[in-house]
């Protein structure tokens, strides 16, 4: 097949601190078959030691490649100072010269022909512009699917999108000048940051497909991962869903949008709202900035981004 058929993919792998892990996802990568893609290794400021392995092991991964004609495989290492996942991914897509983007996490692992049936999905679905897959969690040895509301779906699923996040970064497949023009991940959000990118897709009118087929394994329980450190996590996403309303008011797009769709939005907001709420009266903190805070985005009066940084702030929570 010719390079139009096989197109470059470009997969993106960022990690902090997890020196003795990352080589797992790198070599799920390596053993891919499908025969035409470049690996960005982005190092986030790691303080374990991580690049100086990344920088030593290198030689030897790329011994492992083959390549033939315009099919090519490559292997590149950056190291930035540390922003953040989503800084490393952005970081990670910049470098990206494939049409096509996938993401891995560095305490996951791809089977071996995950690339070859994703871009096999898009061929025969034109119309998708994304993709995930099926996936088995790894929780301390543990296999499971996913089961009850967990399970993935495809489509446009923005009710489920808000609720939770439906999409697995790991399993994701984009196009990446669709990508580009709905914008990436926001550096600010320290989790919830893949949540927001995918409810901004849905919201623009770009459906994700689903390959059936557990092509990933997603590992959890480990001490290190973002969603334990951060108390009151209801607060990203309600940054995210304030900030995009927001956005969308601005550009003219939140008129165009569904009834349906700016009704699930808004009671995502308050849905949060609520929580938020709720849970600092029952650990007896103060609520009155937070109802001033409410009172004003309900306002029809335009907003800052800097006006929501209150949320993001954790001293305050």
């Amino acid at each position: 097949m010719s390079t139009v058929e096989k197109p470059l993919v470009s997969i993106i792998i960022p990690t902090f601190n997890r020196r003795l892990i990352v080589e797992r996802a790198i070599q799920s990568v390596i053993t891919q078959t499908y025969p035409h893609w470049e690996l960005h290794i982005v190092d986030d400021g790691s303080t374990d030691g991580t690049w100086m392995d990344l920088l030593s092991k290198l030689t030897t991964w790329k011994g492992k490649l083959t390549s033939f004609g315009r099919n090519q495989k490559s292997i590149q290492v950056h190291q930035t100072e540390h922003r953040g996942v989503s800084s490393a991914r952005n970081f990670g897509i910049a470098k990206a010269e494939g049409d096509w983007i996938a993401f891995l996490d560095s305490d996951d692992e791809w089977g071996p022909e995950k690339l070859t049936k994703q871009i096999e999905f898009h061929k025969n679905h034109p119309e998708y512009s994304f993709s995930q897959t099926k996936e088995v969690w790894n929780k301390k040895g543990n296999l499971l699917e996913p089961k009850g509301k967990y399970q993935k779906i495809s489509g446009d699923f923005l009710k489920e999108s808000l609720d939770i996040c439906m999409v697995t970064s790991s399993s994701f497949f984009a196009h990446k000048p669709t990508l580009q023009k709905i914008g990436l991940f926001r550096t600010e959000l320290p989790i919830c940051e893949d949540y927001d990118l995918w409810n901004r897709i849905l919201l623009m009118g770009h459906s994700i497909g689903l390959l059936e087929e557990n092509l990933m394994v997603r590992y959890g329980g480990h001490d290190d991962q973002l969603s334990s450190q951060y108390q009151a996590q209801e607060r990203f996403r309600l940054y995210s869903l304030l900030l995009t309303k927001e956005e969308f008011q601005e550009n003219g797009n939140w008129d165009g949008l569904p009834e349906e769709s700016k009704t699930l939005v808004d009671k995502a907001i308050q849905s949060r709202w609520e929580v938020i709420l709720q849970g600092r009266i029952k650990r007896g903190k103060d609520t009155d900035w937070l109802l001033q805070l409410r009172e004003d985005f309900q306002s029809e009066a335009p907003h800052s981004k800097k006006d929501l940084f209150v949320l993001l702030n954790d001293s305050l929570f």
